[in-house]
């Protein structure tokens, strides 16, 4: 849950920055912040996949219904709390980022910018996941994790692709849904 408020955190710094008089140090200094909020980004959205413990002590096919036990409302309540908070965080961070995209590019291309950065925190996701890297292996194994990423591809039960389109839908339902509720009228 920690490693969720990170891309959040570095947003909302970079947002601070960005709204106070900008130097050449400061664009700096938030260009850096921007890589580093990209690789701790997928962080949030990963809490998403975290819903499969709530099934994952339970016999599917057992003589018990195994949502009869109490425990597995427990862990499902738990899971589900926590993937809504990393889903708001990525969503929120997102969101403050796309605010300055708009500021300094036009709308279209902030929005594929967005599209871009949802697409590959998607990615990010299924490497935590199914790689189990994370997110400072980016700069200490950045061949081992694209090696691992084309030979998923390429693997004939590959679930990549569709697993990636998955958390893409999850992050831009979520994104769309909070964009509007969040919207101000007028602008």
């Amino acid at each position: 849950m920690f490693l969720a408020w990170v891309p959040f955190i570095i947003s909302s710094c970079i947002r601070y920055i960005f709204n106070k008089k900008l130097t050449t140090t400061s664009m700096i200094c938030m260009g850096l912040m921007c890589g580093v909020w990209l690789f701790f980004l997928p962080n949030a959205a990963y809490l998403f996949t975290e819903i499969l413990h709530s099934f994952r002590y339970f016999d599917a096919q057992g003589e018990v219904r195994f949502w009869i036990n109490i425990d597995f409302w427990y862990g499902l309540t738990l899971t589900f709390a926590v993937a809504i908070i990393g889903l708001l965080l990525s969503t929120c961070s997102i969101i403050q980022i796309h605010g300055m995209l708009n500021k300094l590019v036009n709308k279209y291309i902030s929005m594929m910018v967005v599209g871009v950065i949802l697409l590959l925190s998607s990615i990010g996701v299924y490497i935590g996941r199914f790689n189990r890297w994370n997110s400072w292996d980016v700069l200490s194994r950045p061949g081992k994790i694209f090696v691992d990423l084309v030979n998923d591809f390429n693997a004939a039960n590959s679930i990549m692709v569709e697993f990636v389109a998955i958390v893409f839908t999850v992050q831009l339902f979520g994104y769309v849904i909070l964009s509007l509720l969040t919207a101000r009228s007028g602008s």
